[in-house]
């Protein structure tokens, strides 16, 4: 059996759990972790029927001890990890004048500084023992930059350049470590349900996740399969890598696009 070892944050519900199904019917080992330990065991009661080794771990990606202490029982448990997913994350949304500052630290401290504690944590494991991967989940949003999700799209985009940037370091540094961001956009999860948003807001992503077209299971194996080619960037929902394209290449269309979208409630 592949003694693979995966680790991912946020594997309680949504897209982790759906990333943990993954990778375990594919004969990973896999720990999940969640800030919600209930829910992190639910996980790995569902994915026993793989056959393979699974735990459950508490973990607050916005407290710097609990990462630190995340790392320390993997490494108890396994003595080391090949694929470490930065994935638990929250939401917000509202105007940049109405998003009060204690939001934009609780959005900015678990979005993006929740995942420099991941790579601090386990970067350095994955430099002594030679190989493995770090995959950042970011958002199509920290591209976009859409209307009224200030604090998010900032937090993802940070996400994404942080991972550029340590992928940047490793290279040059000679390692064999790999980093991924993947950046999806709307698909149904329950992210909504501890968001900081207006209801208008939450009402709008309620409506885009409902008529995405993808779900977690699908945008769980496409990820599943660029990790495994080696990919850096992501972009796992299907009309997504278009839209980067255009946002690249053309980008004031995008910007009337994304505008007139924002306008209509959510209908592009």
């Amino acid at each position: 059996m592949d003694q693979r070892r995966v680790l991912i944050t946020g594997a309680g519900s949504g897209l982790g759990r759906a990333l943990a199904f993954r990778f375990a019917e594919n004969g990973w080992r896999v720990a999940c972790a969640d800030i919600r330990l209930d829910a992190a065991k639910d996980t790995v009661r569902l994915i026993t029927g793989f056959g393979v080794g699974a735990m459950a771990l508490h973990v607050d990606v916005g407290d710097d001890d609990s990462v630190e202490e995340l790392r320390d029982e993997v490494l108890a448990a396994w003595d080391g990890v090949d694929v470490v997913i930065n994935n638990a994350g929250v939401a917000s949304a509202g105007s940049v004048s109405e998003t009060s500052v204690e939001d934009w630290r609780w959005t900015l401290n678990i979005n993006l500084i929740g995942v420099v504690r991941g790579c601090k944590a386990f970067v350095p494991v994955l430099l002594e023992q030679g190989h493995g991967h770090i995959v950042n989940i970011a958002s199509f949003a920290g591209i976009a930059h859409a209307p009224r999700m200030g604090a998010y799209s900032a937090s993802k985009a940070g996400v994404i350049s942080l991972s550029e940037t340590l992928r940047g370091e490793l290279a040059v540094a000679g390692s064999a470590v790999k980093v991924s961001v993947v950046c999806p956009a709307f698909f149904p999860t329950n992210l909504m349900e501890g968001s900081r948003a207006p209801v208008q807001d939450k009402q709008i992503a309620q409506k885009l996740m409902n008529t995405s077209g993808d779900d977690a299971d699908s945008v769980a194996a496409r990820i599943y399969r660029s990790v495994q080619r080696g990919e850096f960037l992501i972009l796992p929902t299907k009309h997504e890598r278009m839209r980067w394209r255009i946002k690249r290449f053309l980008p004031e269309m995008f910007f009337r696009k994304l505008v007139a979208t924002v306008r209509g409630g959510g209908r592009s």
